[in-house]
């Protein structure tokens, strides 16, 4: 019971960073752009965008892996999936899960040190009006996040409770029927 709420609240979550992403990408792209309107049609720079826009790529980066890992939609090589027994998917999910929960918590655990060591200096950034932690932030909660989902894929595979994983014959295999109806309608 406990793993279901857990589950559904990082579902609301992945909603929040998703909306977030987008948003954060609408504002890259418009930073970039009056700035390098600014720079070529009336010789100045906007002071900040490009670190601004620095900013927010890295928190879309780190934040979208996350969202990411949840959805088993992180680069894979899926052909060993497609041929694995189920039971073999499980294992090698379960060990996936394992490995992102060592390799991300460590990655957590040196950022959030980062962290707390740039916010003890008092630095601020060099043209943005932020403190200079803001830049490293990101990667802590996106690899903190990051080993909470490799916890929940652990867990249910433990549990055989994982979620189907994406089918990446199906887009190729819609594509090819759509396209012999569409021949026949001819």
């Amino acid at each position: 019971m406990l793993g279901y709420y857990a589950s559904r609240t990082l579902d609301r979550l992945d909603s929040v960073i998703d909306a977030l992403a987008g948003l954060s990408l609408m504002l890259i792209t418009g930073i970039v752009f009056l700035n390098a309107l600014g720079r070529y049609l009336f010789s100045f720079n906007i002071l900040g965008a490009e670190e601004g826009a620095r900013l927010l790529m890295v928190s879309v980066c780190f934040l979208g892996s996350y969202t990411l890992l949840r959805r088993g939609s992180h680069v894979s090589v899926d052909i060993i999936m497609l041929i694995a027994s189920p039971g073999i998917q499980r294992i090698m999910r379960g060990i996936t899960g394992l490995m992102v929960i060592l390799i991300m918590g460590f990655l957590a655990y040196t950022a959030w040190q980062l962290v707390s060591f740039s916010a003890g200096t008092g630095q601020r950034s060099t043209t943005l009006p932020v403190p200079r932690y803001f830049f490293f932030l990101p990667a802590a909660i996106g690899a903190t996040l990051s080993t909470l989902s490799g916890i929940e894929t652990l867990i249910q595979a433990i549990a055989n409770k994982l979620p189907a994983l994406p089918n990446v014959l199906t887009p190729e295999a819609e594509a090819g029927t759509s396209s012999a109806s569409s021949d026949k309608e001819v």
